[in-house]
């Protein structure tokens, strides 16, 4: 199991999209310069969270995105699970994958450690990390 490319950029832009807290849709192309993503490419991301409805597309002179459900609902596995897929570190942990399952102890391990994924990035959410950047972003440097 591998978060993706794909994960990472749509993180990262719905955070800056999350930190701007705008009323109206913000351009494409100001969130990729923002965050130094390939527009192409977050554009196809963003089609495939609005699919999801995660977000929704505005279009014309004064068009964009904007988020569909509020940030403080939508969680990082959320975001990994659209574009990357269910969060499996082996084979064996899908349903009916293995037909080993009921005499191999290790199994028990991979499904642990999906279970210990998901319960991290599902405990993350796009307005957390809005706020915890926004705090990095405000906090003082002190020099010695």
């Amino acid at each position: 199991m591998n978060i993706t490319t794909k994960s990472k950029y749509a993180v990262r832009a719905l955070v800056e999209l999350a930190r701007r807290n705008s009323d109206v849709p913000v351009p494409l192309i100001v969130l990729a310069e923002a965050r130094g993503i390939p527009s192409q490419f977050l554009e196809q991301l963003f089609s495939a969270l609005r699919r999801a409805g995660i977000l929704q597309s505005f279009r014309g002179v004064y068009g964009g995105f904007s988020f569909n459900r509020p940030p403080d609902q939508i969680t990082v596995l959320d975001i990994v699970e659209i574009l990357d897929g269910p969060i499996e570190p082996a084979v064996c942990t899908s349903d009916d994958a293995c037909d080993k399952r009921a005499i191999c102890s290790v199994g028990d391990v991979w499904v642990q450690a999906k279970l210990s994924v998901e319960e991290v990035l599902s405990g993350v959410t796009i307005q957390e990390l809005a706020l915890r950047e926004s705090s990095l972003d405000g906090a003082s440097m002190y020099y010695i």
